[in-house]
């Protein structure tokens, strides 16, 4: 499982302002500063993961993994799928 797609379980707005980051049913993947998807070893998968999605005003919303959206393997990712912002890793 070398790359993680976020599944959002129910629509998410941001926190901050209310405007819509992504619907339900869609995916997000974790990508790092540059951008570049994140790759994790396959018998080193983490429990938990805090990321980090911006709404379209640039506004971060912080989301824990599995506590508040699950993940899965981009290869289970359904090909009609919508796709949400990008979801960065907080450190």
């Amino acid at each position: 499982m070398p790359f993680l797609a976020l599944v959002h379980l129910r629509d998410l707005a941001c926190a901050e302002c209310g405007a819509p980051v992504a619907s339900a049913g869609a995916r997000s993947f974790i990508v790092d500063d540059a951008g570049d998807p994140v790759s994790f070893a396959e018998n080193d998968v983490p429990a938990g993961l805090q990321v980090e999605l911006c709404c379209a005003n640039g506004h971060a919303n912080l989301l824990y993994v599995p506590n508040e959206i699950g993940a899965e393997d981009t290869l289970r990712t359904p090909d009609d799928a919508p796709i949400g912002p990008d979801a960065t890793m907080v450190a």
